[in-house]
C-alpha cells in the first residue's frame, strides 16, 4: 500500500484567498515564487508579475533609478534599479520575474537591484 502525500500549502493557499485564485498562488509556491501579498520587509523573496508603472526617480545624491511596480492578483511590489535610466525589455506589461531581500523606501516595500528574468507575456494578456 502507498501513501499518497497531500498538499497541505496548497489547501492553507484556497482556504486563504478562494478557489478561484488558488490556482495561480499555487503554481507560484510551486516552482519558489511567492505571492507579492504575502511578502514581509527583510525577507529574501522570490516573486513575479506584471509591470504596472515605470519612473526614473532621482535617489540620494542625485542616482537615477528605475523604478518599476511589480503586480500581481494579491499586491504590488516596487523594484529599484540603481543607477539606471532605462533595462532592455523592461517596460510597462511585460512580465518579470525578481528575486532579491525585501526593504522599505518611501513607506512602500521594495526589492532594489534584483536579480531579474523577463518572461514571455501569457496568452491572452
Amino acid at each position: 500500500m502507498t501513501d499518497t502525500v497531500q498538499p497541505v500549502q496548497a489547501v492553507q493557499v484556497v482556504q486563504a484567498i478562494g478557489a478561484d485564485e488558488a490556482v495561480g498562488a499555487v503554481e507560484a509556491e510551486i516552482d519558489g515564487c511567492r505571492p507579492i501579498g504575502d511578502i514581509q520587509w527583510r525577507q529574501r523573496v522570490r516573486v513575479r508579475g506584471r509591470i504596472r508603472a515605470l519612473r526614473v526617480q532621482p535617489w540620494e545624491g542625485g542616482v537615477a533609478t528605475l523604478e518599476c511596480t511589480l503586480v500581481d492578483d494579491t499586491g504590488g511590489l516596487v523594484v529599484i534599479f540603481m543607477g539606471r535610466r532605462k533595462l532592455g525589455g523592461v517596460k510597462l506589461g511585460a512580465h518579470m520575474e525578481v528575486e532579491g531581500m525585501v526593504l522599505e523606501s518611501r513607506g512602500k516595500l521594495a526589492v532594489m537591484n534584483p536579480a531579474y528574468t523577463l518572461l514571455p507575456t501569457p496568452t491572452g494578456a
